[in-house]
């Protein structure tokens, strides 16, 4: 049977159990998601936006205003721009800011989050772009801004963390969401540390992008969100995985993650999601994302293949990524030996079966959306 007859069968069949019962499929949590408070429109999928590049390596800001786009207006509630470490690390603070701006532009009077990143190897840094960021929302006044930050790169101590974000609170003026993890010689804010972060900044703290590893990500998760009003939204991290169990079972309300080319599919799946999975459509849709995104031996990574889906859907005009100049591969991805700004243009290779492969998915999902 063919991929495509079997997801028809798959719609057909959920269809027809919806109509037989004529009534709401419960879904069943272990953790109830009671109002956060905080700002409503921080909930839901806000997928990181590959940074494109222009052939000579630089920035292709016009691809950016696209992928924002493309994100956004497929049905996702927010989309953030840079987080990725080749963002992070690899983009000059100019960059960062003409591309804040770019986004900025692209998102006036757009009914979304635009979310920017503002990171740090240490205080100074996180808050020159944190300052960048208040600039642009003042003069973009038209479009909805919330920051995203991890903890600083050089940061050694529980204390480190702490002033770290201590200093963000007294300068953002808006939503900042603390990603829980940067590398594996700063520690994470413990959950104890992010509620308190959000009792003292009540309208800037309180969103967690949580991925810890293993299960510890999950037991964080439920203790967040038993938080609640103090904590307003935990998001799901690690590429989606377990994103469909922690929403269901750990209280998470919405993902963060580097697969903006799967935008369609994950604004389907959080109307699922919202509408309890009315039409049990929720798990099919689900196992279609992870299909999409675990095609193993083709070019990986977050960006990976995934370039090529936004190169075909005419949002980029390049599959190339800036590379750390010496990196190794380790479990959480690509980690710079040595000097973490240097870097190198990479490129991906696909033969032209991969690709077939590929194109038969991606119009797979489009018209499982569409259906």
């Amino acid at each position: 049977m063919q991929r495509r007859n079997f997801i028809s069968l798959g719609l057909a069949s959920a269809a027809l159990a919806g109509c037989t019962t004529g009534a709401p499929k419960k879904v069943s949590t272990a953790v109830a998601k009671a109002d956060g408070g905080g700002e409503k429109r921080m909930r839901g999928p806000f997928p990181i936006l590959s940074t494109p590049y222009n052939k000579d390596g630089s920035v292709d800001y016009e691809s950016l205003k696209r992928g924002v786009r493309f994100t956004v207006d497929s049905g996702c509630p927010g989309v953030i721009w840079c987080q990725s470490n080749d963002a992070v690390d690899l983009l000059t603070f100019d960059e960062k800011v003409k591309g804040y701006e770019a986004c900025a532009a692209a998102m006036q009077d757009v009914n979304g989050m635009m979310t920017f990143g503002c990171n740090g190897v240490d205080i100074a840094q996180m808050i020159r772009e944190t300052e960048a960021v208040e600039q642009i929302a003042k003069k973009y006044t038209r479009t909805n801004i919330a920051i995203i930050t991890r903890p600083p790169s050089k940061g050694r101590t529980l204390d480190d963390v702490r002033a770290y974000y201590e200093a963000q609170g007294q300068v953002a003026q808006r939503p900042v969401i603390i990603q829980t993890v940067v590398n594996n010689k700063c520690p994470s804010p413990t959950v104890e540390m992010l509620i308190d972060l959000a009792k003292k900044y009540p309208s800037i703290y309180g969103y967690i992008k949580e991925e810890s590893g293993g299960m510890k990500a999950n037991n964080h998760m439920i203790k967040e969100n038993a938080a609640k009003p103090i904590i307003h939204t935990v998001f799901s991290a690690w590429g989606g995985w377990q994103w469909l169990y922690q929403s269901r079972r750990c209280g998470s309300e919405g993902l963060i993650t580097e697969r903006c080319a799967y935008a369609p599919l994950l604004g389907y799946i959080w109307k699922q999601m919202e509408n309890n999975d009315r039409y049990g459509k929720l798990t099919l849709a689900y196992a279609l994302f992870r299909l999409l995104i675990d095609q193993r031996g083709f070019p990986g990574g977050l960006r990976g293949y995934s370039l090529y889906y936004l190169q075909r859907q005419g949002v980029f005009k390049t599959t190339l990524s800036r590379v750390y100049l010496k990196a190794k591969k380790k479990e959480q991805g690509m980690v710079a030996v040595g000097d973490t700004t240097k870097w190198k243009l990479s490129d991906i290779s696909l033969t032209d079966l991969q690709k077939a492969e590929l194109d038969e998915c991606y119009d797979d999902m489009l018209r499982f959306v569409k259906e």
